[in-house]
């Protein structure tokens, strides 16, 4: 996935103290917030510039709403890790708990998903979703700090199966129909890890 000036600016300090691209960003995270569709014109304008520099800096709508919603993420995931006790497998399967759950109950992110359900799950869900890319790449990491993999696991396909999992449970509603089941993502979650690591 090619590199936007905004996802530099956010993954790296900025060489000024003010830069476009995050101006970007943070307006269109408060209207996010605010229950306001992120309009790309709307947002141009009330940043004063054209509609092709937007683009330009961030790419796309669906990319810097992806951008928006994973900032929102990573927070609560980051928040509800540092509060939860435990180690290995079990703080995993405690922040998965805490954090599917408060994902449906997030009401910005309900309304955004209410408006256009599949336009929302290509967004959040998709392989070329940053959101997915990001969580991926997040619970790998929170695997490879907590827990030891048997040699013949891939560190990267379990995260990948570990996310899909949860977005089946958690979008269930939205995908097939059924209601959401986080808890059965959670059990599902800490077989899958319990049948990966080593055992002692």
């Amino acid at each position: 996935m090619s590199a936007t000036p905004l996802t530099r600016a956010l993954r790296g300090p900025s060489p000024t103290p003010r830069t476009a691209p995050i101006d970007a960003f943070r307006l269109a995270k408060q209207w996010f917030l605010d229950g306001r569709r992120v309009d790309m014109q709307q947002l141009a304008a009330e940043l004063g510039v054209s509609r092709a520099t937007l683009y330009r800096w961030c790419g796309s709508r669906e990319l810097l709403i992806g951008e928006v919603i994973w900032a929102i993420n990573e927070r609560s995931l980051q928040e509800t890790r540092s509060k939860s006790r435990g180690s290995g497998r079990v703080l995993i399967t405690r922040v998965l708990e805490r954090s599917l759950a408060q994902i449906r109950s997030f009401e910005a992110l309900q309304q955004f998903v209410a408006e256009d359900a599949e336009y929302a799950l290509r967004i959040i869900t998709s392989k070329q979703s940053v959101v997915q890319a990001r969580l991926i790449e997040w619970t790998a990491e929170f695997l490879r700090e907590e827990v030891e993999l048997r040699p013949d696991i891939d560190l990267a396909d379990l995260a990948y199966v570990i996310v899909r999992v949860c977005e089946s449970f958690v979008w269930s509603d939205m995908i097939t129909g059924a209601p959401p089941e986080t808890d059965k993502a959670v059990k599902i979650v800490d077989l899958l890890i319990a049948a990966a690591e080593v055992q002692r």
